[in-house]
């Protein structure tokens, strides 16, 4: 019998409704910290305040320090993190706002004939007469923006808050704020394109070679506060149940824009190290400890749909290959283990049921957690903070992870993204396709691109020479190969088997 090896990621449980990462994110800074300030008061009043623990690692009088949390200062870092990481994919997402915002439309509406009746109705205007593209349009310099005033919902709001008389004023001062919010959001992306660019060519001819050149461009940069803070900020609180629908539809798309592209990173890489020296930065120590508790408090109230059907159910109804081993970067226990009971998951980036102590740079179990006499926070952000993985516990989970792949036939990965933050794993697949020709099977949904580009993109991505071990299956909708056999079956038919066999001996 095939014996396989897995690797989950949070692409595997968006059919169980779980959120998105950049949802993910805004959940958690809309989040009220409270019960996690109380968390972690109550660990704080465990320890014993005559230990050398205390002591030593603690700041005088730390049992009667005040306790704080992140505040909106933050959102500058993350914004700034956002725009740098995702510059391509906010002005591709904005570019084509139709597309994200006429879905939303039809739900909001109950239909999208529904919708186009009430925008007439309301504005006193034939629907296709409502246009902004001859009226608008940014300077040259960032003219690859335009696309957003082609937008027919984009000109719809504008045309909203410039015509429309709203029953109460404060929907037009919001509807007002979250135009301005996706202009600035838009415009930091393309600033950071023309910015990076000029930084990198800043001459357009440069044969003299001079390095006294080399530092030109370093003085054009973003203003990241203005770029997208004020989105943030403004999302960092729920639409008002009720404003208008036409604000409710705004304050949706502007909350899907900012959710798919969200990068919280840089507020766990630039406060992990805090951690560690709560001596010398107490009120820092506590911002990220307390969030590191809110998160967890968020990942443990998410609750799955347990009617829909995915891949983790696909494969605990089979029968039909051997699992060697199961690994997921995702947190969230009780949805992979409620749906694979009595299987052996290996979770790479920790879990909602261990914590880390920073002191002994060791993870513990939930229940010691409950009577910790240390600081300890829970354990869910490893590839932000590099040194639990030097904790020999992480240690074991990777190497026994990395044995048990080379015992199995072959690798099937889903939902999980290979990036760069997680080269603590890629770097186990990497080693497992190069050294010992291990085979990675990639599940995935289809795209405009071929198979051929999506390997070798990979393989790119993965730094691995061997792009003949990379394949990828496409599945649709109900994780079906061409509509019909279901990838649980695919992967170990002949002809998918044979496929792997003859590369391996060309």
């Amino acid at each position: 019998m095939t014996k396989i090896g897995f690797l989950f990621g949070a692409g595997a449980e968006i059919a169980y409704g779980m959120p998105n990462g950049g949802k993910f994110a805004l959940d958690i800074f809309r989040r009220d910290t409270s019960q996690a300030k109380e968390k972690f008061k109550e660990n704080r009043d465990r320890i014993l305040n005559y230990s050398q623990y205390a002591s030593t690692w603690l700041p005088q009088d730390y049992n009667s320090k005040r306790v704080t949390t992140f505040r909106e200062s933050v959102y500058e870092n993350i914004i700034k993190d956002t725009v740098v990481n995702h510059r391509n994919d906010i002005v591709k997402r904005i570019n084509n706002f139709d597309k994200v915002a006429v879905p939303i439309a039809v739900q909001i509406f109950d239909s999208l004939p529904n919708f186009k009746n009430i925008v007439q109705e309301e504005l006193g205007r034939e629907y296709q007469n409502i246009n902004v593209s001859q009226q608008l349009k940014y300077n040259d310099y960032l003219m690859d923006g335009n696309r957003l005033f082609t937008s027919k919902i984009f000109s719809i709001l504008l045309t909203y808050y410039k015509n429309f008389e709203f029953p109460n004023i404060s929907d037009r001062e919001l509807l007002g704020d979250i135009v301005k919010s996706i202009l600035q959001l838009h415009i930091g992306a393309m600033s950071e394109n023309l910015s990076r660019n000029l930084q990198e060519n800043i001459f357009s001819t440069h044969e003299l070679e001079l390095d006294i050149f080399d530092d030109l461009g370093s003085n054009l940069s973003v203003n990241y506060q203005a770029a997208g803070v004020k989105g943030l900020e403004l999302l960092s609180r729920k639409a008002p149940d009720d404003a208008h629908h036409i604000v409710k539809l705004a304050f949706k798309v502007i909350e899907e824009i900012y959710a798919e592209v969200l990068d919280y990173k840089s507020v766990i890489d630039s406060n992990w190290h805090y951690l560690y020296i709560p001596k010398h930065e107490w009120s820092k120590f506590c911002n990220i400890s307390i969030f590191l508790h809110s998160v967890r408090e968020y990942i443990e109230s998410c609750n799955f749909n347990d009617q829909n059907a995915g891949y983790y159910d696909d494969l605990n109804s089979q029968d039909i290959f051997e699992i060697e081993t199961i690994a997921t970067s995702n947190y969230i226990n009780n949805l992979i283990g409620a749906k694979l009971p009595g299987k052996d998951i290996i979770f790479l980036n920790g879990s909602i049921d261990e914590f880390y102590d920073p002191y002994m740079n060791t993870t513990i179990s939930k229940e010691e957690f409950d009577s910790y006499e240390r600081f300890a926070v829970p354990l869910i952000f490893t590839q932000s903070g590099t040194k639990p993985m030097t904790s020999i516990d992480m240690s074991i989970k990777y190497v026994d992870y990395y044995s048990k792949l080379r015992q199995s036939d072959f690798i099937c990965s889903v939902g999980f993204g290979f990036n760069t933050d997680d080269e603590h794993i890629n770097g186990i697949i990497r080693t497992a396709i190069e050294r010992d020709g291990k085979h990675l099977v990639v599940i995935a949904p289809s795209k405009y691109e071929t198979v051929e580009i999506r390997s070798q993109k990979l393989a790119d991505q993965l730094k691995v020479s061997r792009v003949e071990n990379i394949h990828y299956v496409i599945v649709d909708d109900e994780r079906r190969v061409d509509g019909e056999m279901l990838w649980t079956e695919y992967i170990v038919s002949s002809d998918f088997l044979e496929s792997i066999e003859e590369v391996s001996h060309d």
